[in-house]
């Protein structure tokens, strides 16, 4: 959930120095680790598909800038994860490149296509839904689908897919950055708008874009369904 526009003008391009990344290399480091790195299928599936019952998010099909930097954050410590921090600080920079090169260009978890050209079809207050896709501009909280892109499949390669991923994960990312425990992001943009969302926004938005993906294919079936 950033300000409008962001995306399009390219103002939240990643900080971290470019390493082209092989992904060969990365699909090794992936599936069976290195020297002091656990692999990574063993908490974010073989697939890069995650572990929502865990709170272990998917990996797949997001952009390979923003998968390096958080990388770095968990190194520097700046992105605050027991899990990750010791795992992060083992990696070179060029297995960094390497592996997120690899999860970028795997097929995203979702239907991207289905899921991008939903429209809201909320017409009431479902809290969830009316923050992600309208926002709470009385709070200055712009809708999360402005700089996620229409149901939350993610844009470019710094703003992430929100859809399908653990209520769990996304609920704790959200009161990281209202805690101050996760870097901001660019202009600190996530940090101050995490801050201005209360404790049942941030339970609500989690909870949609967790269940958006069901919930967009219970439509197409249902519409199907009548089509016939």
């Amino acid at each position: 959930m950033l300000v409008p526009g962001l995306a399009a003008l390219g103002i939240a391009a990643c900080s971290m120095p470019a390493a082209a990344g092989d992904t060969s290399a990365g699909q090794k480091l992936a599936a069976s680790g290195a020297d002091g790195v656990v692999a990574c299928a063993t908490c974010h599936g073989a697939q890069g598909q995650g572990m929502a019952a865990a709170g272990f998010p998917y990996l797949a099909g997001q952009g390979a800038a923003y998968l390096a930097e958080q990388l770095h954050h968990f190194a520097s410590g700046s992105r605050g994860n027991a899990v990750m921090a010791p795992i992060a600080k083992a990696l070179s920079d060029q297995q960094i490149a390497d592996v997120t090169a690899y999860y970028a260009q795997l097929p995203a978890a979702f239907d991207t296509k289905t899921l991008a050209g939903h429209a809201d079809p909320y017409p009431t207050k479902d809290a969830g839904a009316w923050l992600a896709n309208r926002g709470d501009w009385d709070n200055d909280i712009p809708a999360c689908v402005q700089c996620h892109g229409p149901g939350g499949v993610g844009v470019g390669t710094q703003f992430p897919a929100l859809a399908g991923q653990s209520a769990n994960y996304l609920k704790a990312q959200l009161s990281a950055w209202k805690e101050g425990k996760r870097d901001p992001g660019p202009l600190d943009l996530m940090g101050d708008i995490a801050k201005r969302m209360s404790d049942a926004q941030i339970t609500a938005v989690a909870d949609y874009f967790a269940g958006l993906p069901d919930a967009v294919q219970g439509q197409a079936t249902a519409t199907q369904g009548g089509a016939k």
